[in-house]
């Protein structure tokens, strides 16, 4: 017979794994020599195979190899119920090709080999294109997009061509095996994946949701103004950004864009381009958006905002928007608050703040520059209400032996005053792993005679707080990392630290910190410490506002303090956060303080067919609008249909309503989980989207909501929901709400194959 066999990557043998897994970022991926050791070994592999090589010439059969991603790793996460499982997606990629490419070498190209592990339309004409084939699939098409992932990968080979087998470019697979090393499609991200999910469940009905828009803290319609940009109509995409985002320029240049975590191209190939296309926005729609932001009415409300930065501005903006009259007081020179003094102008300058602050000047706010607030008492005799957004701005120390280390906003304040001109010696040390110990590294090696600036943190990249972007930004400015120590002293020219290893998780979810024995002693001439601030609790005692245990100002839903007329926002109020945070804590309170809304709902669905040609293609960001990549979850969400292996959740077109509705077929389902993985909802359609049984005995045996079909010609059916049991039958009366009575309908009379299968 033609035969092919499988080989393994441990035919590699167990040091060119683990090193080439801990190079790419897979450090945290367990598995021991056992199998490495037990398996084929690569010395018994050659020999025998070029036996089987002779032989099937000899009898002018096909003979060769398949090269597979059987790699057995631990269970370390509760992935599984067992203690062993396969690596797929990513990881095997590197590892599998690297074998082909070893093979091929040994046999100048004459061993055939077929391949899987990694596979997809990013590398497939590279595999291919080097003569090895066919190749199997597996992960690629199990994520959303589905199958669909399939037509991209075929019309690229269909593009290039593929001829009878000859030989293996041995060549061109080194290449593909070398690139793999750094690909970015393979190589693991400097920190932990954020969970994708939001805190709901999934509806029965009506389940289409932007993860992006669910991870905006103010819920901005991303879909829709990303759709507009793409059209060139940047007026009317600011004008959708300005209704929920009173600082387009702030935070289309520094927001954290948690949107963009979220982001179901995130399971494609990397996210939407969303801080980018915002400020693209804000930039071609400013002038046109300056002409026509007038206030909505006129209202005789007055509010006092004490503080110009980020949340003061955007508690402004909403009012004065609605038509109250709001004054700002500043005691700085300049609006910005933070983002101002204290983020370096390499990463943000006044000239972009000021693009934001004009918005309300155009808006008739009175913007009190250089001046003091009066004490809260005072104010309120002045004004219907008062917005306190003062800040963290009580400072925190980090109390180690030895001498007293700088405090990082301390050092950033004087890095922009002094616009850089810093004197910190040769060799810095910047203790922490957040943002602000980004930006100081950054702006640490920027100022004068700085030879080196170690980052120290007592875990790893992986665990550190800090944006993944400000994270790549620090290393590529030659910021050194220094992992897995906390410091301990600070003494003349050296930071001792105590090593540490990463323990179990704790309480937060991130590995534990075990100190050792071991120390070590950074260069340092000057150590400062990012290790954040607190809510000025002095500052609401002095004026009479109650706080809690940790100084933190006592509020109401409304953001309301225990002085009535007096609202707390932003970092003042729970200590650093968001810049879009803060955004939305001006919008609570200016709702409270008007008693209506201060936004309203701008979206616009999309183009439904559009939607479903994007599906399945993977495109990284390019010179074409991102608008291309996006896909509308809102509009077209069915990440649990395009996932299931086995088609058991249907999307349903149900006459009557906008949108398609998703139900689960029982029968069908084999229970992998797999739509559990991908559905934004903290849910398992599988288990919680309206299920279609084959029979009463399993509607019986599930908890699921959902109906068999008892009569179809009468359009009879028993069933489930929300735990209560029901008969119906269409044109009776029944507590069933119409969208399902409707999906019930559409699935008998348009989906009967359904019905058929069981």
């Amino acid at each position: 017979m033609h035969t092919f066999i499988k080989c393994n990557p441990t035919l590699l043998g167990y040091e060119f794994a683990r090193e080439t897994l801990d190079r790419m970022g897979y450090d945290y991926i367990a598995f021991g020599r056992f199998h490495f050791e037990d398996d084929l070994q690569y010395k018994d592999a050659v020999p025998m195979l070029d036996r089987l090589m002779k032989l099937s010439s000899g009898l002018g059969l096909e003979f060769g190899v398949k090269i597979t991603n059987t790699f057995p790793v631990d269970v370390r996460a509760g992935e599984l119920p067992s203690e062993e499982m396969y690596m797929s997606g990513k990881s095997p990629y590197p590892l599998s090709i690297a074998l082909a490419a070893r093979l091929s070498r040994e046999f100048d190209g004459r061993l055939r080999i077929a391949y899987s592990g990694g596979a997809d339309a990013f590398n497939m004409n590279q595999i291919v294109g080097s003569g090895v084939w066919p190749v199997t699939m597996a992960t690629t098409i199990l994520k959303p997009g589905g199958y669909q992932r399939l037509k991209q990968i075929a019309e690229n080979l269909d593009r290039m061509g593929v001829t009878p087998f000859t030989a293996v470019d041995v060549a061109a697979l080194n290449a593909a095996a070398e690139s793999a090393l750094t690909d970015k499609h393979h190589v693991k991200p400097a920190k932990m994946p954020v969970s994708r999910k939001s805190t709901e469940k999934v509806p029965l009905i009506n389940c289409y949701t932007a993860p992006c828009e669910d991870a905006c803290p103010i819920r901005q319609e991303i879909t829709t103004y990303v759709a507009l940009a793409g059209e060139g109509r940047y007026d009317e995409a600011l004008q959708v950004i300005l209704n929920k985002n009173a600082l387009p320029f702030i935070t289309g240049t520094i927001c954290a864009h948690s949107c963009q975590s979220h982001c179901t191209r995130n399971f494609y190939e990397s996210s939407v381009e969303i801080r980018d296309t915002k400020l693209e926005c804000a930039r071609n729609g400013y002038e046109a958006a300056l002409k026509h932001l007038t206030a909505e009415r006129t209202l005789d409300q007055t509010v006092a905002v004490v503080g110009g930065g980020p949340a003061g501005m955007a508690a402004a903006f909403y009012l004065a928007r609605s038509g109250a009259k709001v004054t700002i007081y500043e005691k700085a020179d300049r609006l910005g608050g933070i983002v101002s003094q204290v983020i370096p102008d390499f990463r943000i300058d006044d000239t972009v703040i000021g693009k934001d602050a004009a918005l309300l000047e155009k808006l008739g706010v009175d913007i009190r520059l250089n001046t003091p607030a009066p004490d809260v008492k005072t104010l309120k005799k002045e004004y219907d209400a008062v917005i306190l957004a003062v800040g963290a701005s009580q400072r925190s120390q980090l109390n180690l032996k030895g001498i007293q280390a700088v405090n990082a906003l301390d050092f950033l304040e004087e890095f922009n005053a002094k616009k850089g001109q810093v004197e910190l010696g040769r060799h810095v040390a910047v203790i922490g792993g957040g943002n602000t110990a980004m930006d100081t590294a950054r702006a640490a090696k920027r100022c004068p005679g700085v030879e080196t600036v170690s980052l120290v943190y007592q875990r790893t990249k992986r665990y550190m707080p800090a944006d993944e972007h400000e994270l790549y930004l620090a290393m590529e400015d030659g910021v050194q990392f220094k992992e897995l120590l906390a410091p301990a002293q600070i003494k003349k020219g050296a930071l001792v630290c105590n090593v540490t290893r990463l323990g179990e998780p704790d309480a937060s979810g991130r590995a534990g910190v075990v100190e050792t024995a071991e120390t070590v002693e950074i260069q340092a001439d000057t150590v400062i410490a990012a290790v954040g601030e607190k809510c000025p609790a002095s500052y609401y005692e002095a004026n009479g506002i109650n706080t809690d245990g940790k100084g933190r100002p006592m509020v109401s839903s409304t953001l309301e303090s225990s002085l009535k007329g007096i609202y707390i926002i932003g970092d003042g109020l729970y200590g650093p956060g968001l810049v879009v945070k803060a955004m939305a804590h001006a919008i609570t309170a200016a709702e409270a303080i008007l008693g209506r809304a201060v936004t309203r709902d701008m979206r616009i669905p999309a183009d439904k067919n559009g939607l479903y040609k994007k599906k399945g293609i993977l495109q990284e960001p390019s010179e074409k609008p991102e608008s291309d990549r996006c896909l509308s979850c809102s509009t077209v969400c069915e990440n649990c249909v395009d996932v299931c292996p086995n088609r058991a959740n249907i999307s349903v077109k149900v006459p009557g309503l906008t949108k398609e509705q998703v139900i689960h077929v029982d029968y069908m389902c084999n229970e992998c989980g797999n739509c559990k993985s991908f559905c934004p909802y903290a849910s398992a359609p599988y288990l919680d989207k309206f299920t279609l049984f084959a029979s009463e005995s399993d509607l019986a045996d599930s908890k699921n909501d959902g109906f068999v079909v008892t009569d179809a010609k009468t359009v009879t059916c028993k069933g489930r929901y929300l735990g209560e049991a029901f008969t119906w039958k269409k044109g009776e009366t029944t507590g069933l709400p119409e969208e399902l009575q409707k999906t019930i309908e559409a699935v008998i009379s348009d989906y009967a194959y359904l019905l058929e299968m069981k």
